[in-house]
């Protein structure tokens, strides 16, 4: 019992902190707490810049999956060196939706230069507070990726996890960027 338990958690929050992360993320949203980062003028928003920790699972896949439905879109890392590939199972599930991932190579934040209209959009919450303690403070227009059919606030990574929570968190991820893109097209 306890080891279906642990696997239903796993295939399913990718870890015992991930549950617990998306259970109370999802709670501080529903109560509120980060209304701030829903509150979004499309009509400013040029380009996409996603975040994640280290540029090779999420933060690629968004890029790819924007610049596909033809938005601008760039991708960094908070704890990346820059230079590697997108994780070889990001690239196949770029590649089974028809995105061409190969190409990719990391890049960290200190890399990237504020634009106007641009939207930096952390994998988590915690992304946009590393922000701000990298750069001293924050572009101005964050969110998070909460734009998934399940609206939450927080997406765990999926680097350690298992193949089935990879593949659903990346699956969820390109679901959530084809949301924030038709809002972002629609109103402009």
């Amino acid at each position: 019992m306890l080891k279906g338990f642990k696997c239903y958690i796993n295939d399913n929050f990718g870890s015992k902190r991930g549950l617990l992360n998306s259970f109370l993320y999802g709670l501080k949203t529903k109560l509120g707490f980060y209304r701030e980062y829903e509150d979004i003028d499309f009509a400013q928003i040029r380009r996409l810049i996603f975040v994640c920790s280290g540029n090779i699972c999420r933060s690629p896949l968004a890029e790819y999956v924007a610049k596909a439905d033809g938005f601008l879109a760039e991708s960094y890392g908070l704890h990346c060196r820059g230079g590697d590939t997108a994780d070889w199972r990001a690239i196949e599930i770029g590649s089974n939706n028809n995105l061409d991932m190969r190409g990719h190579t990391t890049r960290n934040i200190l890399d990237y230069t504020y634009r106007k209209g641009d939207l930096v959009v952390g994998m988590e919450l915690g992304h946009i507070v590393e922000l701000i303690a990298i750069v001293g403070e924050a572009p101005p227009k964050t969110t998070a990726m909460m734009w998934a059919a399940k609206k939450n606030i927080y997406l765990h990574d999926p680097f350690s996890a298992n193949e089935i929570f990879f593949e659903k968190c990346e699956l969820s991820l390109i679901d959530a960027v084809k949301r924030l893109v038709v809002c972002a097209k629609n109103i402009r």
